[in-house]
């Protein structure tokens, strides 16, 4: 099967690469262009293809996904800037990385409108089936409505826009329930239109749209208030167990390659924004942002700072192996990292090249090393990695289902959920005995599962809207503020000494290495709590936005649909 990547160097032929300082990137739709360009099914195909591409994803990808994701869901520690005010919930409507994100998915929005709106008649008088015709619209369709359900979640009331070329007076909000419907439709249409399987690799299949149907359809049963919750639940549970009894889709068992080039478009990968080794902005980010250092890129590397809070550390159980391939701690022996081989210590005889963090651990899912642990592709120079970014996994439409049949309850004794609920636990070595699952067991396999995928937070959306109080004491009891203090290196007698000193907080490796010299960690007792409100949940609009497009202030309205 070709491959998808052999096609999507074409993808600017007609798309061509815009400005996203803009709110809506406008790509232009000349006629005659057009008509000249689609005179063959390779060429619809190549400019679908383009929809994939970790480019066209940027601005959403290279940055927004995980501060938004993971630092917001309070998995990931940073404090840094801009970047840091994901983490501390005190972002405002300047923050460069909420425009960012906001531009980047509206920038997937236009391409697919584009597409939408140009291709069908102009494919059509040059002679190309019905039926590829509809296939390009579908996936089209599918990605378009994969953006919005990330605008809806994050963003809440958002535009529904379906004209590249509207003016910015007309630019309004429509309502949450609005955009809901819109992506439905989309995803609708594409599961109707696309094959089982990806005619090309890496492509959306009819299962993609199920599956994120199934997501949808749960994250609108979640509004409890919702007259429509209990059907939209039933609507979850069938569109989920579609995808689990119908498709060719199995979970991927290798977890040691699964967020590598070699794990790329495997057996449950849903959907997936492909990466390449092509320079900036063509590839995965994350092996220089979130890596350690460059003893494990062997080239740039700035994610000293960032590492697993210490809520989410204590989430795993003993014997998960997940942990190790979520996040490195002491002891940790990684034979595809570092060119070879690393080690994971917290301290090491030169610190400037292995210094402890507040967390004592550092990122390790999607950090795949030098280029002599992944096929040449580490990109640790242009953090261009090769490989791809999951936004939807089998594994999720599993937890999805499960999540259904809880319902509005609080647990289910459901056998097809208790079966799911084990195999994913029995993938990372763990075992499964209860006769039932209840909701709070259910989130926290969620947790330790996509930790650092990015998605972790939309769950605590979901959570939110079955009841407000239970998602923020779920969030403030992670005292995700608590973090380790280094005193630096002292003898054993010594170190002992200043952590009594410090109140007896807990000391973490206090071995000393071969010198006799080391360090000794304590809980910082200074740090001021971080306490996140309902109003933390709802991104604000960019300022930029704002100023640019002044009629999204008011109040958001129904979509009229055709």
């Amino acid at each position: 099967m070709k491959n998808i990547l052999t096609t999507i160097y074409l993808l600017f032929l007609v798309l061509g690469i815009t400005s996203c300082d803009q709110f809506l990137t406008i790509v232009p739709e000349d006629e005659q262009v057009l008509e000249t360009y689609y005179t063959s099914e390779s060429s619809v195909n190549a400019n679908t293809a383009s929809l994939y591409s970790a480019l066209v994803w940027q601005d959403f990808n290279m940055n927004f996904i995980w501060m938004a994701g993971d630092e917001l869901a309070g998995d990931l520690y940073y404090t840094y800037d801009q970047e840091g005010q994901f983490y501390y919930m005190t972002f405002q409507n300047g923050n460069s990385f909420l425009k960012e994100g906001w531009n980047g998915l509206f920038r997937v929005v236009s391409y697919c409108n584009n597409i939408i709106n140009g291709m069908p008649a102009a494919a059509s008088a040059n002679g190309i089936s019905e039926e590829i015709i509809n296939r390009a619209l579908a996936e089209a369709r599918c990605i378009r409505g994969i953006a919005y359900y990330f605008l809806s979640e994050y963003w809440q009331d958002v535009p529904i826009i379906t004209d590249n070329n509207i003016s910015s007076d007309q630019v309004i909000r429509n309502k949450q329930s609005s955009v809901y419907e819109f992506i439905r439709r989309d995803l609708v249409f594409a599961s109707e239109n696309l094959p089982s399987t990806p005619f090309q690799e890496g492509r959306c299949s009819k299962y993609t749209a199920i599956g994120m149907l199934a997501k949808l359809h749960l994250t609108m049963a979640s509004h409890l208030d919702d007259a429509d919750s209990d059907s939209n639940f039933g609507l979850a549970k069938q569109y989920a167990l579609q995808v689990i009894n119908e498709s060719s889709y199995s979970l991927y068992n290798d977890l040691s390659t699964m967020f590598y080039p070699a794990g790329n478009n495997n057996s449950e990968s849903l959907f997936a924004i492909q990466c390449t080794n092509d320079g900036y902005g063509y590839g995965n980010g994350r092996n220089v942002s979130q890596s350690r250092n460059a003893l494990i890129t062997l080239g740039a590397s700035w994610g000293a700072g960032k590492g697993p809070t210490l809520d989410l550390q204590e989430s795993y159980e003993n014997g998960d192996l997940r942990r190790k391939y979520t996040f490195m701690r002491n002891g940790d022996q990684y034979d595809n990292l570092g060119g070879g081989g690393y080690s994971y210590y917290n301290f090491s005889e030169d610190e400037s090249t292995e210094t402890s963090n507040e967390m004592l651990a550092h990122v390790r899912k999607y950090v795949i090393g030098a280029n002599s642990d992944c096929g040449g592709v580490a990109g640790a120079s242009n953090q261009d990695a090769g490989n791809n970014t999951y936004l939807l996994r089998l594994t999720d439409v599993y937890l999805c289902y499960v999540e259904a049949c809880i319902g509005s309850g609080s647990s289910t004794a459901d056998a097809t959920a208790l079966n799911l609920f084990k195999q994913v636990r029995s993938r990372a070595g763990l075992s499964w005995s209860a006769s039932s699952i209840t909701y709070d067991q259910l989130i926290k396999e969620r947790r330790v599962e996509f930790a650092f995928e990015s998605i972790n937070f939309l769950d605590i959306k979901r959570m939110s809207y079955r009841n407000m109080t239970k998602a923020l004491t779920y969030l403030n009891d992670m005292d995700r503020e608590r973090q380790y203090l280094s005193n630096g290196s002292y003898n054993w007698q010594e170190r002992n000494a200043d952590n009594a000193y410090h109140g007896g907080f807990t000391s973490v490796n206090p071995e000393d290495d071969s010198s006799g010299e080391g360090s000794i960690f304590y809980l910082n007792p200074d740090v001021a709590s971080i306490t996140i409100s309902a109003e933390n949940l709802v991104l604000p609009i960019p300022a930029e936005t704002l100023t640019k497009t002044p009629s999204i202030t008011a109040e958001p309205v129904e979509y009229e649909f055709n």
